[in-house]
């Protein structure tokens, strides 16, 4: 029996790990629709996760993956439920009774169709609700939906850890403390307040996935594509609305680059570097199309203009013939937007680009004091590259980016560079 069952186990073993990538923030997010509480969904779907790895190689995986984890969470929340009197009146309170006798047996038809709602939305949206405090609304986002881990949201948005990690503690509880529903507001006007944050959020998944903080991949598709299909299913909501739009043109011109981003080895390729025959054009096509529409929206903002500076590179045929006028004059459109360190360093870096290496690293240096590119390794990399067009002395600059590469990938690139 042994001998026999175990060639199945890396078949098995192989489902859960894509359904856990791929899967995982869709479980939750149904979860959370039906109990209302982050905690007890989270521990359910971890329990239903570890049910799966012993259950699938002896018995098999299930045809509907997902389904199935769905139902044994479902199980172990109510059972929890039933043995915590506290939780049982918070869930109470969250109408999960009145939404039963609304839609008898509409979950268990979509079980077992596979007919499954998406949740997800329900969830970016519910955790921009104005009870939440708005430092920790992208944090609870990119924590329960795009399924960063506590380091890798606070690297996505260059806090410490432990900050980060108290910002979702508080906002749990405020969840808990203010009933908070985490749904998709019904008032088109409160939709439209919590959509800026939405897309950041969902704009940090892929920025997450498209350059990661750890790890040994440089690039991380299962969010990178997760953060696609978000965008996706927002823009769908807000069709006539240009950053939703713009923000699905940026990420697309993004990942069109993908397959040139990195060698044979898995170390990043520089942009100047890349075989641009190994774009995607069919995303650069379709992202080319988003943004020109959206552009020409009066509501077009930050998301939109950060489309065109990478429509911009898709639309030159060699770097040597990039537009870095244009791109500098979108770059300072863009400050306009809103102050914002990491734009100036781009903007400072396309001025070096344009005018020289000198103008840009004067630039660069002015924004050493900067808190929040101290710990930024790219901000690092920018000054060690000019420093070294100008035959100036790069290697403390080198240093503190290797220092705070925190994928084993940039570090290769970065002890590359700086000893070619």
């Amino acid at each position: 029996m042994g001998p026999e069952a175990a060639p199945e186990r890396p078949a098995a073993d192989d489902v859960l790990a894509r359904v856990h990538r791929e899967e995982h923030s869709r479980l939750l997010a149904t979860l959370v629709r039906r109990f209302g509480d982050l905690d007890l969904a989270e521990e359910a779907a971890q329990e239903a996760m570890e049910r799966a790895l012993t259950t699938w190689p002896e018995q098999g995986v299930p045809e509907k993956p997902l389904a199935w984890l769905i139902t044994v969470a479902r199980r172990v929340a109510l059972d929890r439920v039933r043995r915590d009197t506290t939780l049982a009146r918070r869930v109470a309170e969250m109408h999960l009774q009145e939404r039963d006798r609304a839609a008898p047996g509409a979950d268990e038809q979509a079980l077992a169709s596979g007919d499954l709602p998406d949740d997800r939305l329900a969830m970016l949206m519910g955790c921009c609700h104005p009870a939440i405090a708005p430092a920790d609304r992208i944090a609870l986002m990119l924590r329960f939906v795009g399924l960063l881990s506590t380091a890798e949201t606070a690297a996505a948005l260059l806090v410490p850890t432990a900050t980060l990690a108290a910002r979702i503690t508080r906002a749990k509880k405020r969840i808990v403390a203010n009933r908070i529903p985490l749904t998709v507001p019904e008032d088109p006007a409160e939709r439209a307040r919590r959509l800026p944050l939405v897309l950041t959020a969902i704009s940090l998944v892929f920025t997450e996935g498209y350059a990661a903080t750890s790890g040994e991949a440089p690039i991380r598709q299962e969010l990178t594509g997760e953060a696609i299909r978000l965008a996706r299913i927002t823009h769908r909501l807000l069709p006539g609305a240009a950053e939703p739009q713009g923000l699905l043109a940026l990420l697309l011109l993004n990942d069109a680059r993908s397959r040139a981003r990195v060698d044979a080895d898995g170390t990043p390729v520089a942009l100047q570097d890349q075989d641009r025959s190994c774009w995607d054009a069919e995303k650069i096509e379709e992202g080319l199309a988003l943004v020109e529409e959206a552009a020409g929206r009066e509501d077009a903002g930050r998301f939109t203009i950060q489309a065109a500076i990478a429509a911009v590179h898709a639309e030159a045929p060699a770097f040597e013939s990039t537009d870095w006028a244009q791109i500098v004059s979108l770059y300072s459109l863009l400050l306009m937007q809103g102050e914002d360190p990491v734009v100036r360093m781009n903007r400072a870096i396309a001025i070096g680009r344009r005018d020289g290496p000198e103008a840009g690293l004067a630039l660069l240096e002015e924004l050493e004091g900067e808190p929040g590119l101290a710990g930024h390794h790219p901000y690092h990399v920018a000054l060690a590259l000019f420093r070294t067009e100008l035959g100036r002395d790069p290697d403390s600059a080198w240093a503190q980016a290797l220092a705070l590469a925190g994928n084993a990938a940039e570090r290769r690139f970065i002890a590359r560079r700086r000893h070619g």
